[in-house]
């Protein structure tokens, strides 16, 4: 590709996805293509935000490389073209390459636009108590300033960001760099999500047929320069072509009196000739000037930073200036020296014929634009009125200034300084760095490139998301599962050789990766282990992961992670189950880094209950007590063994005044038997799931009200779930049980990818009635509760069936297989009753539910009776009686404790 002009005749651009040379410019050529640009905005509307900041990440990594091509020709064409010495040029790179950063961008999103998921799709906004998305303007025209290459890229960016198509006028000093970044952009998108809606246009200013064009055909005008260039868009637009003008800006730095001492001078200073120097002061958040307290301290101060600028020019050393800016230097300096002489100023220079850098101490109040290529202003003040004063005529036309100074004095300043017309507040050093989210010449940039529209309907748990078609739903999970896997792949020990070297194309390609066991995860999680995390700790949390037997493992997540997690819960909670003003209980333990409690709490804050937070750990005649100290709980969330054991303490105390109406459950499965006696004994109306949470992963599923039993949806904004034959781990056919795997396409911290979770289930084709396009799935239990004795297969479920059959027998019950006396394999079954019996009543009913367990499960009986599996044995035991995790409160009801060596 040639990315100069050509022939004086012809030249060279990029067209919407193309590389093209024409004779010229013609304003129908614009027309055309402006019409054509608009035509590609639907298509870029509907592309996940995250695939757009996918490729934007890939050039960075691209244009970071060293060894690419492109940036090795921009670091030798660059420095002659713009006036930049080449670690100038550098600098301007790496900090294109912060701008494309995955994270950073999304950061953008988030502060400019609150949430970055308001440019996909519809998001509830609790405030407005409706919908709001923010959707493209449209095709924005962009009119790049000649001074720093970065701007241009950044303006792209953001247009990009927004899903706007976009129109770049390139500047006439920099025919050359937005040419070799469309190059690098046309690399990395190879699916064509971006390019095909970019273009960059090579005309000179003031081509008023090309420029009415523009004005009449744009959405939104972004205009960078001088003012004779911002006042060319303010008129002749179309009617609903909007402008955003960023025109000349002056920057400058402030010193308090106590902050700088002669400790942290030179460090102040060096600080300081960075800000100065980077871009050559060519950039608006470039400092002119610098205001120090005291003629003693700025003078001492001066001598400081022109220390300062020698040594940065070691660095960074200045490029080759043009005759007319070496003039205007050489103009600046006589004047100084006038000032001089009259006792006014002081000029400290490396040299009379070496113009590197020029410091102007002056000792009087007054604010000068420098003539750039390093010359600063070293200013002495009294007073703050003497900064304020100074600073008043400037008003609008002031953008950052650097402060030095303690937390006090820096808001007390910031503050005046604010209402003087600065916009942006840095710290020493900083004036020249992008803080993403920083609001830009007082705009929060990318707010201005998009139309907000609302949807007054008030129904806080329905989730665009959710309601997605199959199409576009999954392109978005694709899009996010992709970025998990780069993180992980990139940034993870563990999963560096696991994972495919590429992106994934399509959604089943994920089979090819190699399952996660529970055994492996556990071995490679911190403290014991390393390799899963991808960051330092730090704004996160940990929660311990234990099933009900052995050590605890520690899972982590970041508070962001935490936080929609609880809201995944929240939703399956108020869909179906509780309603704004209901009391609701949280039975759930706290303490013990369980997450569970906290969850609970945090999923409550969006439903608009009051919140009893009483916990599952304490004993049980105390969490009825509190139960009861309330006129109305209109529900309570914990796990199914709390739960039927506050039903049994109800029924043995004989308690008539406890009704509860709404049973939320979750960590355990709910057998029929159970939830039959809890509507019985608690008079419960609704008994459904809370959600389908594993600490592991995060919440998988929730229930829509069309859900019953142990079906959920998929939250698949946060994870992706297959079910697999147990046998070979790969995907089986819709509606086959198999076991679960859960792989998170939300998580990064701790990312956790095709993880065998432990559980059994099926898919259930076809839609739900509810609307909701994502996949619904049931729970069959746990993979691990199934006990193969003879050609038996024992479920937990199988058990429960024959145990409900008895009214005194409790849903409590463990199944133990062991190796009898004579080798046999033998199946113990322990069961507590509702209330204590006789020892006579118990041996009874014990020789009755083995008689119905045998009478169920006809492949057993028949191992029997042909000795190649012992009799089970039966035991009724005393309510509490069975042993429970200390921490869950839950029971291990399946145990095989056979030799299987």
């Amino acid at each position: 590709m040639n990315t100069t002009v050509t022939a004086p005749t012809t030249v060279t651009w990029f067209r919407l996805g193309e590389f093209v040379t024409t004779p010229a410019i013609t304003p129908d050529m614009v027309q055309a293509l402006f019409a054509d640009a608009h035509d590609s905005v639907e298509r870029l509307r509907q592309t996940p935000i995250s695939a757009l900041a996918a490729v934007l990440d890939r050039v960075g990594q691209k244009l970071a490389n060293p060894q690419h091509p492109v940036r090795q020709r921009i670091l030798e064409q660059m420095p002659a073209l713009l006036s930049f010495s080449p670690e100038m040029i550098a600098a301007g790179l790496d900090a294109i390459v912060w701008i494309l950063r995955y994270d950073n961008l999304m950061k953008r999103l988030a502060v400019d636009l609150d949430d970055p998921d308001y440019i996909d799709r519809f998001v509830w906004n609790p405030r407005f108590g409706g919908y709001l998305r923010a959707t493209p303007k449209g095709v924005v025209a962009h009119v790049s300033a000649s001074n720093v290459f970065v701007s241009a890229v950044d303006t792209l960016v953001q247009g990009i960001m927004t899903k706007n198509a976009n129109v770049l006028k390139m500047s006439s000093f920099d025919p050359v760099f937005p040419l070799l970044f469309a190059q690098v952009l046309q690399e990395c998108d190879v699916q064509g999500l971006i390019t095909p809606s970019i273009a960059l246009l090579p005309f000179k200013g003031g081509d008023q047929a090309i420029e009415a064009v523009i004005k009449q055909q744009a959405d939104l005008i972004v205009v960078y320069g001088g003012q004779e260039t911002v006042e060319v868009y303010r008129s002749g637009r179309g009617l609903h072509t909007d402008v955003l003008e960023f025109g000349p800006k002056y920057s400058l730095a402030v010193l308090d009196r106590t902050a700088l001492t002669e400790d942290n001078r030179r460090a102040v200073a060096d600080e300081l000739a960075r800000d100065f120097s980077m871009w050559e002061q060519a950039a608006c958040s470039s400092p002119h000037s610098v205001f120090v307290y005291g003629q003693e301290a700025a003078q001492q101060f001066a001598q400081t930073l022109a220390q300062a600028f020698d040594a940065f020019e070691r660095v960074c050393p200045q490029a080759p200036i043009n005759m007319h800016e070496q003039t205007e230097i050489t103009r600046t300096r006589e004047l100084a020296r006038v000032e001089q002489a009259l006792g006014q100023a002081e000029l400290l220079i490396p040299a009379v014929s070496d113009q590197r850098w020029t410091v102007v101490l002056q000792k009087a109040p007054v604010f000068k634009v420098s003539c750039q290529h390093r010359t600063a202003f070293v200013v002495a003040i009294d007073s703050d009125e003497d900064l304020y004063a100074t600073l008043a005529p400037q008003g609008a036309f002031i953008q950052s200034v650097g402060i030095l100074a303690d937390s006090a004095r820096l808001f007390a300043l910031a503050d005046r300084l604010a209402a003087s017309g600065a916009d942006r507040i840095t710290a020493i050093g900083h004036m020249h760095r992008r803080k993403h989210g920083t609001p830009h010449d007082a705009t929060r940039g990318l707010a201005h490139m998009v139309r907000w529209v609302s949807i007054g309907h008030e129904l806080p748990l329905h989730e665009h998301w959710d309601f997605l078609p199959d199409a576009q739903r999954h392109s978005a999970i694709l899009t996010k599962l992709n970025q998990v896997l780069r993180v992980a792949r990139s940034q993870s020990p563990f999963y560096r050789e696991r994972l495919p070297a590429q992106d994934l194309l399509d959604l089943s390609a994920l089979a090819g990766v190699a399952l996660l066991q529970p055994a492996e995860f556990r071995a490679h999680l911190p403290p014991q282990g390393a390799g899963l995390l991808t960051a330092p700790l730090g704004n996160s949390i940990s929660f311990a992961s234990g099933g009900t037997t052995g050590a605890p493992k520690f899972v982590y997540r970041t508070v962001d992670e935490n936080r929609r997690n609880a809201a995944s819960i929240g939703k399956s909670m108020g869909l179906g189950l509780f309603a704004p003003g209901d009391v609701v209980a949280n039975l759930f333990f706290a303490g013990n880094m369980w997450a569970s409690f906290m969850s609970v709490n945090q999923a409550a804050e969006a439903l608009g209950v009051h919140l009893l937070p009483i916990g599952g750990h304490i004993a049980m005649e105390n969490i009825v007590a509190q139960l009861r100290a309330f006129p109305v709980v209109d529900g309570v969330v914990s796990i199914p063994s709390v739960l039927v054991g506050i039903a049994q303490y109800v029924q043995q105390q004989g308690i008539r005044d406890l009704r509860i109406r709404k049973i939320g459950y979750a960590g355990e499965h709910l057998t029929a038997a159970a939830r039959a006696y809890l509507a019985e004994v608690l008079h419960a109306e609704v008994i459904r799931s809370v959600s389908y949470a594993i600490n592991d992963t995060g919440n998988v599923g929730y229930q829509c009200p069309n859900s019953t039993g142990s079906i959920h949806h998929l939250d698949d904004s946060l994870h992706w779930l297959e079910i697999v034959d147990p046998a070979t781990g790969h995907p089986v056919p819709q509606g086959q049980e198999g076991n679960i795997v859960v792989t998170n396409i939300d998580r990064t911290l701790m990312p956790v990818i095709r993880y065998a979770v432990g559980d059994r289930g099926r898919i259930i084709p076809g839609p739900c009635p509810c609307g909701r396009t994502s996949l619904r799935f049931e729970l069959l239990g746990r993979s691990d509760e199934v006990l193969v004795l003879g050609a038996d297969n024992i479920t937990v479920e199988s058990v429960a069936q024959c145990v409900a059959v008895f009214a005194e027998l409790s849903p409590y019950f463990t199944v133990c297989a062991s190796s009898a006396a004579n080798g046999l394999d033998e199946l113990l079954l322990e069961v507590e009753a509702h209330n204590d019996l006789s020892p006579e009543r118990a041996q009874e009913l014990a020789a009755q539910l083995q008689a119905q367990l045998l009478g169920q499960r006809p492949v057993l009986a028949t191992n029997v009776r042909n000795q190649s599996v012992a009799m089970p044995v039966v035991r009724v035991l005393p309510p509490g009686a069975l042993p429970r995790n200390p921490k869950t409160g839950k029971i291990r009801r399946m145990v095989d404790k056979r030799s299987h060596g």
